[in-house]
């Protein structure tokens, strides 16, 4: 018998075409390359991006360093400046009440310190700075207005033209390549001080007539001694035949028609004299006599005025009518009177005698009204304090009366609180001051000589001073201190 083996078929497995594979790869070789060059991409735009970066960070650093050196350059500047007003700038004025004005187109600039910007800080001028200065509330500094209540705390008031609080901005800009700013800015404290300069003069005058107000002299008056000078704070006017040893000169104007002679200066705008208040009640003390204006004549007793009832006190030789007290005969009494109201001496008393050998009767009146003196009386002062008359009203002064007592020296004193009146033939040695105050008595408004008088005085009753003041203004000084530190 025949054996058969059978053999199991063979399975054939199939192979993809050459050119198959060759696609694949292409495709793979492609996605490989387009990875790589984006990769390639990527790390070119960040190069570039971190060489623009770093080129930025140079810039900014530049910038810097150029507002830097110019806030440093600034400081240094305005600090030494004491005498400009930063805001202002060149011109040094601003207008605040017209803020369109050509004279505030400077304001801030320092060109005046720092010369005209911008500045640059390198070989290649790449970076340069500019400075100001603008006040706290300038609306450039902030992005948003600032509120009343902002201002109030600042103490401001929203006009960038007016500095209220004394505190400024210093700004400096520095500048790089591509636009690059830096903006620094600092904090001036800036206290402005006006100068002004009083100087006070205080000089001695010992005039024999001095007037706080106007004088008017007429006629033929002397004025005589070596003291022997007129001054009026107010207005002189002469006419006539004036005779003034030394000096006759006014605060305001001086006008002289006529033949007049004058041994010094006779000129008017010459500094105010001082002149005391008058009142009588201040030289009280002195008086040996009140005559009351109950008509009683009073001396002091136990500290208080009463009335006096001696022989002394009786023979005084004044009368009492109508708030006025007299002299009308050719006796009285010596003594210092303060007289409450009126005196008035009309006869012919002196101190014994008759004529020319008629003694000067030592007699003072201190009296709280008007004084007239008229007919012949011969008077020296009385008081240790060379008082002849005081009045706390007008004086009226005329006849042949006789106030000097050229064998003793004794110079007197005559205080009239208003003004006075002198006429006739009167002669007097010594000084008189006239207040020239507000009128209560009438009987004279204007402080006048006339007639042909003769006064003379030889200095020996004291100085008074002339306190002269002139005030000086001077440039506006500055001082600046800065602090703080903004970086924008």
């Amino acid at each position: 018998m025949n054996t058969v083996t059978l053999r199991p078929a063979t399975t054939h497995t199939p192979h993809p075409a050459a050119s198959s594979e060759r696609g694949i790869a292409l495709i793979v070789v492609m996605l490989l390359m387009a990875v790589l060059s984006a990769l390639a991409t990527g790390f070119a735009m960040t190069g570039q991006v971190e060489v623009q970066m770093g080129h930025n960070e140079v810039y900014y650093a530049g910038a810097r360093a150029a507002a830097e050196a110019g806030m440093n350059r600034a400081i240094v500047k305005v600090l030494a400046d004491t005498s400009h007003n930063l805001l202002a700038g060149p011109d040094g004025v601003i207008n605040t009440s017209n803020p369109s004005a050509s004279t505030n187109a400077d304001n801030g600039s320092l060109s005046y310190l720092l010369g005209n910007g911008p500045f640059t800080v390198d070989a290649n001028g790449e970076y340069s700075y500019t400075a100001s200065v603008v006040d706290d509330d300038d609306a450039s500094l902030y992005q948003t207005a600032l509120t009343s209540a902002q201002l109030t705390q600042m103490g401001e008031d929203g006009n960038n033209l007016s500095n209220i609080n004394d505190r400024l901005i210093l700004k400096v800009v520095g500048t790089g390549p591509n636009g690059t700013t830096i903006t620094l800015e600092r904090i001036l404290e800036t206290v402005d001080t006006v100068n002004i300069t009083t100087t006070t003069t205080t000089s001695l005058s010992n005039p024999a007539i001095l007037v706080n107000g106007n004088l008017s002299m007429n006629g033929n008056p002397s004025v005589t001694g070596t003291s022997g000078s007129v001054h009026a704070n107010g207005n002189i006017s002469i006419a006539g035949h004036v005779s003034i040893s030394k000096d006759i000169t006014a605060t305001g104007t001086f006008s002289a028609v006529g033949g007049s002679t004058f041994g010094g200066m006779h000129t008017g705008g010459k500094p105010t004299i001082n002149v005391p208040d008058v009142q009588a009640s201040n030289y009280i003390s002195y008086a040996n006599y009140k005559l009351a204006s109950n008509g009683q004549v009073q001396t002091l007793q136990g500290g208080t005025w009463a009335q006096c009832t001696t022989a002394a006190c009786k023979s005084t030789g004044w009368t009492y009518s109508n708030g006025t007290w007299s002299i009308t005969g050719n006796s009285a009494g010596s003594g210092t009177f303060y007289v409450e109201g009126n005196a008035k001496v009309s006869g012919n008393p002196n101190g014994g005698g008759n004529g020319n050998n008629a003694l000067n009767l030592a007699l003072s009146i201190i009296a709280t009204g008007n004084i007239t003196i008229s007919g012949n009386p011969k008077f020296t002062p009385q008081n240790t304090a060379k008082i002849q008359f005081v009045t706390n009203q007008d004086l009226i002064l005329s006849g042949n009366s006789d106030l000097d007592d050229v064998s003793t020296v004794i110079e007197g004193q005559i205080l009239v609180r208003e003004q006075m009146s002198i006429d006739g033939n009167p002669e007097f040695q010594g000084r008189i001051i006239v207040q020239n105050a507000a009128s209560v008595s009438n009987t004279v408004t204007t402080s006048t000589i006339n007639g042909n008088p003769t006064m003379t005085y030889n200095g020996t009753l004291g100085a008074l001073s002339t306190t002269t003041t002139t005030t000086t203004t001077g440039p506006t000084t500055y001082v600046n201190n800065v602090h703080g530190w903004i970086e924008q």
